[in-house]
């Protein structure tokens, strides 16, 4: 009677964080990802499913949301209230927090190469410039979107990835997820001479492949 006591309660604080949009800090995303991941499937699954936006809501949110390359921070026009409501508003904002407090550690970053991109497409850098590579074999950096980030590898960095997972700019995406994201790529995790590097979309903050990815 006791362990089915503990079950519920259990499923109401699961419950419960996920209807208040709760999301984890920035610091805490390397080591919550790698331990969730490497003991699961690797899921690519809608992210709005984890969050409780649906993609129409996120559609809308857009809308709203701006980069203010002044300041290296995302932004949420207040009138979204009359548009969306307060739950959703809730995580929305939560979304942007988090990112923000990424853009924010990524500032002093002088090792990997980080961008805003806004949600009209445009991109700004956020750090430093590190050695920039080769195009050819692509680059190795993230793109923080305000509510995911698009992870970029180069083939040199991509069979280490591979086989080991990457940590750039505070994020870390597990082995499986890099895997996942190479079939759908259409590079063989057995290939040998990678030529290209890949790029993916990455929900870190349920530690979620977004099914998107391509070649640089």
């Amino acid at each position: 009677m006791k362990t089915a006591t503990r079950q519920k309660q259990a499923k109401k604080c699961v419950c419960a964080l996920l209807a208040g949009g709760m999301l984890v800090s920035g610091l805490s995303f390397p080591n919550l990802v790698q331990a969730s991941t490497l003991e699961e499937p690797v899921t690519t699954e809608n992210q709005q499913v984890q969050v409780g936006l649906t993609d129409m809501e996120m559609g809308l949110a857009d809308k709203y949301v701006s980069y203010n390359s002044e300041v290296n921070q995302f932004q949420l026009d207040r009138s979204i209230e009359f548009a969306m409501d307060a739950n959703q508003v809730k995580v929305v904002e939560n979304y942007i927090n988090e990112t923000n407090k990424q853009l924010q550690l990524s500032e002093s970053n002088m090792k990997d190469e980080v961008y805003a991109i806004s949600p009209s497409g445009e991109a700004d850098r956020v750090n430093p410039s590190p050695k920039m590579m080769l195009k050819k074999a692509g680059v190795t950096r993230v793109d923080y979107h305000w509510n995911y980030c698009r992870i970029k590898i180069s083939a040199g960095a991509l069979k280490i990835a591979m086989g080991s997972g990457i940590a750039i700019a505070g994020i870390y995406a597990p082995a499986r997820i890099v895997q996942a994201a190479c079939a759908v790529a259409g590079i063989g995790v057995s290939t040998v001479n990678i030529k290209h590097g890949i790029w993916f979309d990455y929900n870190y903050f349920a530690a979620i492949f977004l099914g998107k990815a391509g070649k640089q």
